[in-house]
């Protein structure tokens, strides 16, 4: 039997192997989002930049939302930029991954062809739309004299554990969905659930005493908690809301790999 190490190692040589089909769909993925607009590449830009300033005009400057313990005039916003940039990093991702066997049943089915690969592939698109939205909100920061200061790149850690988080149990629901078509809906209501669990548009202090250690289940409470403190130049989150982020990102990986590999063979059958 495989052992993990040398699983790793062959993950990596088909990688390598297939690395110009991985940038080119990249690139193409890319190119097709703009395709036919009359902006183009512009929008990668303009879509962003708009949300963000509309964030913080209509919450900053109009509303004056303020956080508890923070009276600076953009405190809220970028708390709510901040958490709703990333977390639109894990749906995509997560809502890319569910149907990546599906909509990629033909290339699947070359032996040759790894499926991680496709999972490179959309890494890599959403993690070009996030990495510009975080540039321009960097920009803000600077130009309102908000800037927390160089620690910031602890973002970047941050970034990969949602996004393998979002990857293993996107392939779960990918795997299952071959066999049950039903996730594809299912997979909507939970991320409805999972935004509202989780402190992206309000803080966690006016929740209810009770309902605070329940959070502690929801896997992106450290993450995306940890964002909005590096983004605020706050102290960050306790280590324990990263516990269930820990818990499911590792076993969510661990559990797409052994799905895969003992069903394989029906999953080709299926598709």
């Amino acid at each position: 039997m495989m052992g993990r190490r040398e699983f790793c190692v062959n993950t990596f040589q088909e990688l390598w192997r297939f690395r110009s089909y991985i940038f080119g769909s990249v690139g193409r993925d890319f190119n097709l989002r703009y395709k036919g607009s009359v902006l183009g590449a512009a929008l990668v830009f303009l879509v962003p930049a708009f949300q963000i300033s509309l964030y913080i005009l209509v919450f900053g400057s109009l509303l004056k939302g303020r956080l508890p313990g923070n009276p600076t005039v953009y405190g809220y916003s970028i708390y709510l930029c901040s958490g709703i940039l990333f977390w639109n990093l894990f749906a995509e991702l997560l809502q890319r991954s569910q149907n990546i066997y599906l909509e990629n049943a033909n290339i699947l089915k070359k032996a040759a062809f790894p499926s991680s690969a496709l999972s490179v592939i959309n890494f890599a698109s959403s993690s070009i739309n996030l990495l510009l939205a975080v540039a321009i909100l960097l920009v803000f920061l600077l130009l309102s004299s908000s800037f927390p200061g160089w620690y910031i790149i602890g973002i970047i850690p941050v970034w990969l554990a949602i996004a393998l988080l979002a990857l293993g149990l996107g392939h779960c629901i990918a795997i299952l969905q071959v066999f049950f078509r039903d996730f594809g809906a299912l997979t909507a209501i939970g991320l409805q659930a999972l935004f509202w669990g989780t402190p992206i548009v309000y803080p966690i202090e006016i929740l209810p005493t009770w309902l605070i250690p329940w959070l502690q289940f929801n896997p992106l409470l450290g993450p995306v908690s940890t964002v909005q403190a590096l983004m605020l130049g706050t102290p960050l989150p306790p280590i324990q809301t990263w516990l269930s982020t820990a818990v499911v990102g590792i076993l969510a990986p661990l559990w797409a790999a052994r799905l895969y590999r003992k069903h394989r063979s029906d999953l080709m059958d299926n598709l």
